[in-house]
């Protein structure tokens, strides 16, 4: 029997180290006619004389040479990836879930007197503080290298009006008195304005900077522009109302079809009739919206065994809920949930985004074929050079950018999930009349149902018992 040299091993076990040192394969070549079968000992020996030391699968070494896997690549290493740290987080010195809804006795009546969401803050209070972001985790290469993994990233305050960042940008701080307002994770403060009695000609239009609570109504015709928050202890008659922030009206809001409420956050009314209303989040009402156009970027829960939702047209992204839907007259009423033009805008977006990088990823590496052959032949000018240098730094850098991507589309996807659970809830009565949409999706009330739940499944609108959640 022939005796294997060091050079003999070396051509009967070929070993690849990858361009980043993260994996190690191993050839296993066909041993002639009169050599000794390879061995795990011998494998493992040309991985050390290769310095590969870390991640060694000692369990795939085997496995190929009992199966007498040749000709085959094998992994028979792999590092471990650096990760990335924690990212900064916040801790908020303030009430961040304020609870708008009503409260509803026995009797199914809403009470709206506890209703306050005015926080204010004194100069010089802490907002916030910031968390800083922790070190990466280390990586290891399959040649027993150390990488460092990147600091977690460092996520700025979102700061507004009236407030300043410590000097060690750990704090957010109050630089004058007011009220809290806390939207998006944006945090601002904003003077609060207190208006006694009604909004009317005696006041006239207002627009600021701040917050306001009208201790009164708002008279029809009159216009309030608002970047903070508003609370109106009455009534709100056919007004033009904007507002950046949250909106709570004890009274009611009605009028002659002239009347628009706005909010950047919630809307919370007692009950609504012949108006527009239109937030960014919720819209909670404790009784009932009669022939009113609705939009809420998430629900629209009118609270009570007496609340109604009649006439008009009502739309929300995730949930529309009320114990009557329609009336026993058959009053057209328009219920259209799970539609969101905007993400499916951003989302069409990333898709055509990653698709490009992926057909770059493609144009790069035969371009980067055609220049290591040149380079391989010394026949690479000096200009190629340059492009060679580009493309590989550019290649660098695409698993990172679609990385990214496939993060911003891995969350749209999540967003958009949600809106499978979209569902126009009834807790009472359903009335032929109400026209229920799931984006596209359509289904007409024909009859009446009691106590039941509209979902979309499998492209159709289906009505379900609803079991009370």
């Amino acid at each position: 029997m022939v005796t294997d040299t060091s050079a003999n091993q070396r051509a009967r076990v070929a070993v690849t180290i990858s361009k980043d040192s993260m994996t190690a394969s191993v050839l296993l070549r066909v041993p002639q006619d009169t050599d000794s079968p390879i061995n795990v000992e011998e494998v493992m020996q040309e991985l050390e004389r290769n310095e590969i030391v870390f991640g060694i699968d000692e369990t795939a070494i085997s496995k190929a040479v009992d199966n007498r896997e040749y000709n085959t690549p094998i992994r028979v290493a792999v590092g471990n990836k650096p990760e990335r740290g924690a990212s900064s987080s916040f801790i908020y010195h303030f009430n961040t879930n304020q609870d708008l809804k009503p409260k509803e006795d026995e009797d199914g009546h809403i009470d709206y007197k506890d209703i306050s969401f005015i926080q204010n803050v004194e100069k010089g209070a802490k907002l916030a503080t910031k968390v800083p972001p922790t070190p990466g985790i280390p990586g290891m290469t399959v040649l027993g290298k150390e990488i460092q993994g990147p600091e977690g990233r460092n996520l700025p305050f979102k700061n507004g009006m009236n407030t300043e960042i410590s000097e060690d940008g750990l704090t957010l701080i109050a630089v004058t008195s007011g009220a809290i307002q806390f939207q998006l994770d944006k945090i601002s403060v904003m003077d609060v304005i207190t208006v006694r009695g009604d909004v009317d000609h005696k006041v006239g239009n207002i627009d600021c900077r701040g917050s306001v609570h009208v201790t009164g109504g708002i008279k029809a015709g009159y216009k309030l522009k608002i970047d903070g928050d508003l609370e109106v202890n009455g009534n709100v008659e056919d007004a033009d109302i904007r507002v950046g922030g949250n909106i709570a009206i004890k009274g009611g809001c009605f009028g002659e079809s002239d009347g628009i409420v706005e909010a950047g956050g919630n809307i919370t009314v007692k009950y609504a009739e012949g108006q527009r209303l239109i937030a960014g989040s919720e819209i909670m009402v404790g009784g009932e919206i009669v022939n009113c156009r609705v939009e809420a970027g998430d629900k629209v829960l009118v609270k009570g065994s007496r609340g109604k939702i009649v006439g008009g047209n009502i739309r929300a992204r995730r949930e529309i809920r009320a114990a009557v839907l329609g009336s026993d007259a058959g009053t057209a009423t328009e219920l259209q949930v799970a539609y969101d033009p905007e993400l499916m805008k951003r989302y069409t977006e990333v898709v055509k985004e990653i698709k490009r990088i992926q057909d770059d990823e493609a144009r790069v590496k035969e371009a980067l074929y055609v220049l290591y052959r040149l380079q391989i032949e010394n026949a690479l000018p000096p200009e190629k050079k340059v492009a060679l240098d580009k493309l590989e730094q550019f290649q660098k850098e695409l698993p990172a950018n679609l990385k990214e991507l496939e993060v911003q589309k891995g969350e749209i996807e999540a967003a958009l999930a949600e809106y499978a659970e979209a569902a126009i809830i009834c807790e009472e009565k359903l009335y032929p009349g109400v026209k229920a949409s799931f984006g596209i999706v359509y289904r007409e009330i024909v009859e009446e149902k009691q106590r039941c739940k509209l979902s979309l499944e499998a492209g159709k609108v289906l009505i379900s018992e609803f079991r009370g959640d």
